[in-house]
């Protein structure tokens, strides 16, 4: 896969993540949240989920980079 399709994939990713998380913690709290574990979820969550996805995408792009 392309570094570009990579790093549009890891961008989805985020974005679905963090719409998530706007959802649960609200707008305002979302940007605090993002930088804690809470963001992340419980184990076996949507949210989780949706943040390993993430995870997953960016460290794929990452070793991209490197490479």
């Amino acid at each position: 896969m392309s570094r570009l399709r990579l790093l549009q994939a890891a961008a989805d990713a985020e974005k679905t993540w963090m719409l998530e998380v706007q959802a649960l913690f609200g707008a305002r709290d979302a940007s605090y949240a993002r930088y804690q574990d809470r963001a992340m979820g419980e184990p076996g969550s949507r949210l989780r989920e949706l943040y390993c996805a993430y995870a997953t995408a960016r460290d794929a792009y990452a070793a991209a980079k490197t490479n």
